[in-house]
């Protein structure tokens, strides 16, 4: 048959359903319209349609195994799927999930103090993550898992779907991250591996350790088959991050009054006094650096118990448990007018870019200071999950499956703040990296100008629990076209509550130590600011109580009722869907359609604060008593999810797969919480601008009609080259927002808030389109015939409107998406020894659409680059060493408001060095 008639039959097969799913959500608007009770749902996505255990009985022990194995899932999923296995037991290619997952095609990660800690598929950051097809996720209201907190030793691999079937479970718009553990039954009978490394961090300069253990056994018993597994996985790692910024710019407004007055004589001034009298002019208010120091420890436990007491029934439960310890102290050093006007240098010389930028030039009076601070979190999940699949006749397979997760996250910040002189403050942007001094240089190092004035604490617990339920069943046809139907049904509870105690302000009253805090090496001593600076010292603020007892303040702040939020979430989702296989009709087509219906209820609580001024007997103000309200909100909805994937085989190796889906995803917590405190201004801070942040309990979900393509050949077990394009229509887009909100305060004066908070932004379009390649040159000599390569290059196009509706950027890319991104990773595999080295590549993107402090611009973050390297030799069949390399080119992140012209963020981090021994049995 002609390719040409095979895609005649594709065609007739695939345009109803796809017409069908495109205008599904128009289709479920009128259903919601009629019936306002129902709604959607909320989460997870279910196991993979492929057969999970089956994937996972893959051996998997070097490199070309473990890309044999994920190549195997890629290609023979029903859905669109890219995925990673670990090479050995207790060993990804990279030693941090994020940063393994960034190595996948159309995969953008973020980096938290220099290591990866979340992710965007195809540029939407609305991803759901899974373990073993049920939901895991930190409390704290992200309603992901947060992925800095899972030891990757924990994980046999990671599966990424990027278009939903009717059986996974609602709760993104981009797609399904799926971690998977290790069962005893993946093994012949007894396994033990384990392995030990040492990480050296060169800018903190410290070692740190990590180690692994995975002990697994079967057994024949009277009442069938047992397996048992424990692994244990632990990492102490250490991180020093150095950033010097500039402060937010402002453009002098020149502007006049109809009286021909100047609407702000001040910024006239300044403008007169720089010579640029009626020209457009912006310039920043200061600048500083950041020094920070910290630790981040992981403790994970696995246990797995199998049973299979006869040929039709498995029976598995698992708990797993993780446990995440965060610690990072820093000095932080500026000179600053804040919101006040700056003041140039009589006679100084200033240089503008030809916009009016500032690049260069001298300021009087500049206030300069210090903090010091702390922050500690403390986060444990655990997942206790029972799986039941029986298969009572040969056609017909029923699995349920019961889950609880609970999660508990604890925090601390402590802040010490310092005060110095006004001086004189030179500052030359025009670099990557700015450079600022004082004058004279004692300024900054002389402590006799320098005074601690207060002290800030804060206290926060989070706690989030689910319980769910689900049951599923297949039936399966012999000798026709339509394979099996399969239809399922599944319910969450879900609960997450936040007390936080605020942050308290006392004052200090010069009390507590001061002490020098040398800056030379400070961006590897090629950076150019203040050389030392006096500070509180950081080791005073690891001992809370201590602390305390030197500045005179009498126990931690209390957990008031303003402080609390909660959110809860019930969803009741069912779906049914049919497979199919055309081949008997002589047609090379399979795939699925089907359609899954979801509701939603949803209620948050929380409390709205205002702290007022009260009038003091001498006619001074002071902070008065809070006063709050409780307020609570309800929303109910209901989604139909419809999905088609579909899979023409042009050739043997050559296969052609469409999919188009409807996906949802709801607003995270955190995002929903109702709670807003606003603090009536001191008399002396009338003129500044007054902020506050919140959640918005009206938000919508997001829905988004999807259209995807990949066109895959794969040229032998192990090698392949794809192309795939994919749209995506989103409707409710949420973004930041800021607004002006006049609120009154009890004593009956006004002010304006600037309130960052969210918003259903007008609808978003994302497309683009991702290239991948793997291939091992064996058909080199020898050396060289152990060489090969992967590379992936993704295509993301998006626009939304930025909050900012004037000014120099009006329109940006969504959130935390980078236009163009790419891997480039050369392997090299013979005999004993296993090389890699991974180039990642993004372009810049928006960290967010609109900034506190810059006119409502959003702030980018320029194009990144990062090397990173391992090397193995494997001693035996059952010892291997290894070393390897993190940020080998010491990358530099750079960030800057709205245009490239106004810099904000110079951002260096570690490199790691690592050293392996690993043992299998």
């Amino acid at each position: 048959m002609s390719c040409r008639h095979r895609l005649s039959g594709f065609t007739l097969l695939a345009g109803l359903p796809l017409a069908l799913i495109w205008s599904a959500p128009a289709i479920a608007q009128t259903i919601d319209t009629a019936h306002p009770a129902q709604g959607p749902s909320d989460t997870p996505a279910a196991a993979p349609t492929t057969n999970p255990e089956a994937l996972e009985e893959i051996v998997v022990t070097g490199v070309r195994a473990s890309l044999k194995s994920a190549e195997a899932i890629k290609r023979d999923a029903p859905e669109i799927v890219d995925s990673i296995v670990a090479e050995d037991i207790g060993k990804l290619p990279d030693r941090n999930v994020a940063e393994a997952l960034q190595r996948v095609a159309g995969i953008q990660i973020q980096r938290n103090y220099g290591e990866g800690s979340s992710v965007a598929i195809r540029g939407l950051t609305q991803v759901r993550t899974e373990l073993n097809g049920r939901d895991i996720f930190t409390a704290g209201g992200v309603d992901q898992l947060n992925l800095e907190d899972v030891p990757a030793e924990l994980l046999a691999g990671i599966d990424v779907y990027k278009n939903p079937s009717a059986e996974q479970i609602e709760g993104q718009l981009s797609g399904v991250i799926n971690f998977r553990t290790r069962k005893p039954f993946d093994f012949d009978g007894f396994k033990f591996a384990g392995g030990v490394t040492g990480n050296y961090y060169d800018l903190a300069d410290k070692t740190g350790p990590s180690g692994s253990v995975l002990v697994s056994d079967r057994w024949n018993t009277g009442i069938g088959e047992i397996g048992v597994l424990a692994d244990v996985a632990y990492q102490k790692d250490y991180f020093r991050d150095d950033q010097i910024t500039t402060e937010p710019f402002y453009t002098l407004n020149q502007s006049r009054n109809a009286d021909g007055s100047f609407v702000n004589p001040s910024d006239a001034a300044t403008a007169a006094a720089l010579g640029r009298s009626g020209q457009v002019t912006t310039i920043p208010h200061g600048g500083g650096l950041n020094k920070n120091y910290g630790n981040r420890q992981r403790f994970g436990t696995d246990v797995a118990l199998q049973w299979r007491p006869s040929d039709t029934l498995d029976v598995t439960g698992e708990v797993l448990r993780n446990n995440y310890k965060f610690n990072i102290r820093g000095n932080a050093f500026f000179a600053t007018t804040g919101d006040g006007a700056i003041t140039p240098h009589p006679g100084a010389d200033f240089k503008f870019a030809s916009n009016g930028d500032f690049i260069s030039g001298t300021w009087d009076d500049v206030p300069v200071g210090s903090y010091a601070s702390q922050t500690t979190r403390e986060s444990t999940t655990t997942d206790y999950s029972l799986k039941a699949h029986w298969t009572p006749t040969p056609n017909l397979e029923v699995t349920a499956d019961g889950q609880y997760v609970r999660s508990d996250t604890s925090q601390s910040n402590f802040i010490v703040l310092t005060n110095g002189p006004n001086t004189t403050f030179q500052q030359n942007v025009s670099g990557d990296v700015a450079s600022f001094s004082t004058i004279p240089a004692s300024n900054t190092t002389n402590a006799s100008l320098y005074s601690n004035n207060g002290f800030l604490d804060d206290f926060s617990k989070s706690y989030g629990s689910e319980k769910s339920g689900r049951l599923d069943v297949k039936y399966s046809f012999d000798n026709s076209v339509l394979k099996s139907l399969r239809a399922g049904f599944r319910y969450t509870d879900r609960n997450n509550s936040t007390r936080d105690t605020g942050y308290r302000y006392s004052s200090i009253n010069g009390r507590g130590e001061l002490v020098p805090y040398d800056l030379s090496d400070i961006f590897r001593g090629d950076a150019n600011v203040f050389g030392s600076v006096i500070t509180f010292p950081l080791e005073n603020l690891s001992n809370y109580a201590n602390t305390l007892s030197s500045f005179g303040i009498n126990g931690a702040p209390a957990y008031l009722p303003s402080g609390t939020n909660a959110q809860s979430q019930q969803t009741y989702a069912e779906y049914g869907a049919a497979y199919f296989d055309a081949s008997p009709w002589s047609i090379p087509l399979d795939g699925n359609i089907g359609v899954r219906v979801v509701k939603t209820n949803v209620s948050v609580s929380g409390y709205y604060q205002q702290v007022p001024q009260v009038a003091q007997p001498d006619g001074s103000t002071a902070t008065g008593d809070p006063e709050y309200a409780a307020i609570a909100f309800k929303d109910s909805y209901t989604k139909f999810l419809p999905s088609l994937n579909l899979r023409y085989h042009l050739t043997d190796n050559l296969q052609l797969r469409m999919a188009a889906s409807t996906n949802l995803a709801t607003p995270t917590f955190s995002q929903l919480n109702p709670s807003l405190t606003l603090t009536e201004p001191g008399p002396s801070q009338h003129a500044e601008i007054h902020t506050a942040t919140g959640g918005n309990p009206l938000l919508k979900p997001m829905t988004s009609r999807n259209l995807d393509a990949s066109l895959e050949w794969y040229f032998s077990d192990h090698e392949y080259v794809s192309v795939a394009g994919f749209y995506k229509k989103i409707n409710g887009y949420i973004q930041t927002a800021i607004t002006p909100r006049d609120i009154t305060f009890p004593d009956g004066k006004t002010y304006t808030y600037q309130v960052t908070s969210y918003t259903n932004a007008a609808d978003a379009e994302v497309k683009g389109a991702e290239f991948s390649f793997q291939q091992f040159f064996d058909f080199l000599p020898d050396p060289f015939d152990g060489l090969g390569i992967q590379a992936n290059f993704t295509y993301v196009d998006s626009q939304a409107p930025s909050p900012a509706t004037s000014g120099p950027v009006t329109n940006v890319p969504l959130e935390m998406l980078s236009k163009y991104s790419y891997n480039l990773i050369g392997i090299y595999e013979k005999g004993p020894v296993s090389l890699r080295l991974a180039y990642n590549w993004r372009s810049k993107f928006v960290e967010t659409t609109s900034g506190v402090g810059t006119g409502n611009l959003p702030i980018f973050d320029q194009p990144y680059g990062q090397l990173d390297g391992s090397l193995t030799y494997q001693v035996n069949q059952n010892f291997s060493l290894g070393v390897d390399a993190r940020n080998i080119n010491n990358a530099l992140k750079l960030s800057y408001f709205g245009i490239s012209t106004r810099p904000r963020t110079a951002t260096i981090s570690d490199r790691r060095f690592s050293f392996t021994a690993r043992v299998t049995y």
